[in-house]
Parts: structure tokens; C-alpha cells; sequence
């Protein structure tokens, strides 16, 4: 339930005053309590506290027990204001009285803005009801008891013009908050408040007798409304945002609630829209999504920045190499592998607007680790780094695209790399299950606390001073897409590991 209902629920019981406390105060189970509460039934003063307890403590569980046990309440009371020759005027004031004060509360919380509009009809909608039973209970026994009821009857009816008061008030409250209208069975309106006037631009009369459909903007399919009217009809109140339209063709996005209204046939005879005007809102969301895409824009563009660097790197590395020995063509198809990898993703980035389609074939995934292996090995070996491995001797292939899981495995390997800057050990293993394939790459370098740990994927985080983290994000991006997982296990000064793993098909 509404959590502003059970609040509404114990202002209700309040109202009981010391009545209530003492109950409290004595500490009585449920059972006593609802005792207490029918032994009280005497005068009108204790039956109207005991009224505000059980209609409070209904609103708090909205269980059958209290529901049942305000039916009691009212056929005692009616009994009982018989019995002592209580005037039927006075016994219907006293239910009015309550219902009265009831309101009064009610519209004091909305207009204090502690309650929405939402919960001042839905508590409307679980009293009336009760209201309802309970005057008709006492009718009952009037009726039975007493010949010149239709009288009584006659005289009571000014004190049902209460009602015509406190719902003048509810109105006032709504007009002032909400772009409000009122509408009959077949959706034709009967009633706008100024507000609905002001933003449509059309006057009371142009709008009197017209359906809703004359602010229909048509960004909505006939199927939305269907469903909205399905969801009225069947008594149930429908929330959403609608974009409407007004007079001059401007179009304005609200947040709507609409309430039916049922008949005893459990038929709507007229619903209430609710709305409030969230234009200004949705703009904003548009500007902030607007300025995300541009964001990501910048991203993508420093991560093929990124990626381009590394085999431009290690190019001119091998360059330096080839002027330093004679040892060449041990280079050459290396080399040349890296040139078309930059190739490769220059292409991507040019058809990057365009959706991505992904060629997955089949690749064998010792072949791809040993060629990123061998071709950091120099870097290694340069900076006092040992690279151990261990792969099965079977072959283990998957689905993917080639250039993409290199592109991981080496972003990987030279983070654990330089991980280590005083040197240090890696171990890669590649281990085959009936369940899925296991990449591991271990080092004993300066390792991560579990901060640092979480965040790792995320753009422009590092650990590395000239690093931007770009290349982690992307890694997790090409594992992702190949239905893989990858996760981290860190400690500080003792190394870090990353396991990717691949559910077999």
C-alpha cells in the first residue's frame, strides 16, 4: 500500500485525541482494543473516537478483520442509537461529522503538499465505500424501527449538503495544482479548470461536449488510447506521459493520471484527468541525451586513438630493430600484421555511423594468444618481465572475429607488463572444460585495491600515469559482444588477474 496512506491513516486515528492514547497507553492486543472500542458505543462523543480509530487503523492494514469489524461498529451504533430513541438527524450528523473533519485533514495535508493528488483520491476512494456502508446500516435499523423514517430522512438531507462544501474545496485545491477536467462515458468533456484552458488554448465552450481527441497530437498510436480506455473501463486508474496538442499546433508532453468513476453496476459513468505539464523536463532529458552522444563521441574517437597507437609502437619498434641487426626478416610478417590491423580499425572508425555488423568466425585461440605473446616479447624482455604459458594441446577454438580478441589479449598482457616496472613474471594459461573456455593472465605486479578494481572498464580510468583507460573499455566492449565475461582479482603489491571466459555453444 501507498506509504502515504498508512500516514494519512495514523493523522486519522489521531483525531481520536486521548481516546486513542489511552488505548495505546494500555498497551491492548487487537482484540481488546476492538472490546474497548464497542463497550464504548454509549454516547455519540465516544463513538465518533472509536469511528476515527477503526477507519485510521483500516487505512494502516486495509486487512478484512478491520474492515469486518468496522461493519460491526456501524450495526452496534445503529442498534444501540435505536435502542436510546437517538434521533436519526443526529445519528447521520454524527457519521458527517466524522467524514467531515476527515476531509478537512485530508485537504489540509494536500494543500500542505505532504500528499499528492494521487493519495487524496485513493484515500477518497477507500472511505467513501465505508461511508457508504455504514449509513446504510444505520438506515436499515431506522427503517425497521422507526415508521416516520422517511421524515427523518427529509431532515437529514441537510446535513448530506456538507458533502457539497468539502468537495467544492477538493475542486478549489485541484484547480490551483493540476491541469484538471472531468469527462462522461463516452469521453466527452464536462468539465475544465483554467489551467487546462490556458495551455490548450481553447475557451470552456470551445471545449464543453468535445473529446479528448480534439488535443490529440497524433504522436501516439490509436492502440495507446485503446489501451487506456481498456485499463478506465475495467475500473483501474491509468499513469502515464502523453504528448498533446495545443490550438496553435504546440505540443506539450504531460504526466497523466486518469480516475474512473463506478457506478453500482460497477459500470464508469465519468473519469477525472489529472495532468501536469512536464514540456520543460522532457527538453532537458532531450539536451542531456544530446549531450551524452557527443560525449561518447569524444570517447570513441580517443579510443581508436588508442588503438592505433599500440601497433604504431611496437612498428616502430621493430623499425629500430631491423637498423640495429640483421635479423629483419624474423620481423617482416609481424610487421606487416600490424599495418593491416591499423588497417583494419581506420576502417571501422570510417563506417562507424553505420551499424555494426559483426563477422564472427571460427578462430583458434592458441594461435592468436602465441602471435600476442611472441610479439611482446621483445618489450618483455626489455623491461626484466618473464611471460610463462600454458595451453592444451588439443585445439580450442570459438566464434569471433580475430583482430578484436587479439586486440584483448594484447591489451591485457602489456598492462600486466607494465604492471611491473621493476620486473616481474606473467603466466597465461588457456584451459578447455566441458562448460566453457578459461583465458587467465596472472602477474605479480603493484596490484589494485578493490576500489580501483570496480572501476576498471569505465572510460578515462587508470592506474597508469599516461594511460587514458580506454583500452580496458574497449576490451570489455569486444568480450561483451562475444558473449563472454571478464573478471578482475587484485591485491596491492602482490598482482592482479584477469580471467575471460566463454560459455561453450
Amino acid at each position: 500500500m501507498n506509504g502515504q496512506i498508512k500516514v494519512i491513516g495514523g493523522k486519522i486515528k489521531e483525531l481520536g485525541g486521548h481516546f486513542t492514547a489511552q488505548i495505546v497507553d494500555n498497551r491492548m492486543d487487537q482484540k481488546e482494543q476492538y472490546t474497548y472500542l464497542l463497550s464504548q458505543l454509549g454516547s455519540l462523543q465516544h463513538s465518533e473516537k472509536s469511528l476515527y480509530f477503526l477507519m485510521g487503523e483500516f487505512l494502516i492494514t486495509s486487512s478484512d478483520k478491520d474492515k469486518n469489524t468496522l461493519l460491526t461498529f456501524a450495526d452496534v451504533f445503529g442498534l444501540k442509537s435505536v435502542n436510546s430513541m437517538v434521533p436519526l438527524d443526529q445519528a447521520i450528523n454524527f457519521i458527517y461529522r466524522t467524514r467531515g473533519r476527515i476531509m478537512d485533514l485530508l485537504e489540509s495535508e494536500f494543500m500542505g503538499k505532504r500528499i499528492s493528488a494521487e493519495t487524496l483520491f485513493d484515500v477518497i476512494k477507500i472511505l467513501e465505500p465505508l461511508y457508504q456502508l455504514i449509513s446504510r446500516t444505520l438506515f436499515i435499523h431506522y427503517n425497521e424501527a422507526l415508521s416516520f423514517t422517511k421524515f427523518a430522512l427529509n431532515e437529514s438531507n441537510q446535513d448530506l449538503q456538507i458533502s457539497h462544501r468539502e468537495l467544492a474545496d477538493l475542486k478549489r485545491a485541484l484547480n490551483e495544482a493540476t491541469i484538471f477536467s472531468i469527462s462522461d462515458k463516452e469521453d466527452r468533456i464536462t468539465y475544465v479548470n483554467d489551467k487546462f484552458c490556458n495551455i490548450y488554448q481553447y475557451t470552456e465552450e470551445e471545449l464543453i461536449g468535445k473529446k479528448h481527441t480534439i488535443v490529440c497530437s497524433g504522436f501516439h498510436p490509436p492502440s495507446f488510447f485503446k489501451k487506456i480506455l481498456e485499463t478506465i473501463e475495467r475500473g483501474e486508474v491509468w499513469k502515464g506521459e502523453i504528448v498533446n496538442q495545443a490550438k496553435d499546433g504546440s505540443k506539450y508532453w504531460v504526466d497523466t493520471t486518469i480516475i474512473p468513476f463506478l457506478d453500482s453496476n460497477g459500470e464508469r459513468y465519468q473519469h477525472i484527468s489529472i495532468q501536469y505539464d512536464i514540456t520543460e523536463k522532457k527538453k532537458t532529458e532531450e539536451s542531456l541525451r544530446k549531450a551524452e552522444k557527443l560525449a561518447m563521441i569524444g570517447e570513441l574517437a580517443a579510443g581508436i586513438a588508442h588503438e592505433i597507437r599500440n601497433p604504431l609502437t611496437s612498428i616502430r619498434g621493430f623499425v629500430q630493430l631491423l637498423n640495429e641487426s640483421n635479423t629483419g626478416q624474423n620481423y617482416t610478417d609481424i610487421i606487416i600484421e600490424e599495418i593491416e590491423r591499423i588497417n583494419l580499425i581506420v576502417s571501422e572508425f570510417m563506417v562507424f555511423a553505420k551499424p555494426h555488423q559483426f563477422y564472427f568466425s571460427e578462430c583458434d585461440l592458441t594461435v592468436i594468444l602465441s602471435g600476442v605473446i611472441k610479439f611482446l616479447e621483445p618489450e618483455a624482455i626489455l623491461k626484466n618481465v618473464i611471460m610463462e604459458f600454458e595451453f592444451p594441446e588439443e585445439e580450442v577454438k570459438i566464434l569471433g572475429e580475430k583482430s578484436q580478441l587479439k586486440q584483448v589479449f594484447l591489451n591485457l598482457i602489456k598492462n600486466s607488463i607494465e604492471a611491473m616496472p621493476n620486473g616481474g613474471r606473467i603466466h597465461i594459461t588457456l584451459e578447455k572444460s566441458s562448460d566453457n573456455i578459461r583465458i587467465t593472465v596472472k602477474d605479480n605486479g603493484v596490484g589494485m585495491d578493490e576500489e580501483q578494481a570496480k572501476k576498471l572498464g569505465e572510460p578515462f580510468f587508470t592506474t597508469k600515469q599516461d594511460g587514458n583507460g580506454l583500452g580496458l573499455m574497449v576490451s570489455y566492449k569486444i568480450i561483451q559482444n562475444h558473449n563472454g565475461t571478464i573478471q578482475v582479482s587484485s591485491q596491492k603489491n602482490i598482482g592482479t588477474s584477469f580471467t575471460i571466459s566463454f560459455e561453450k555453444s
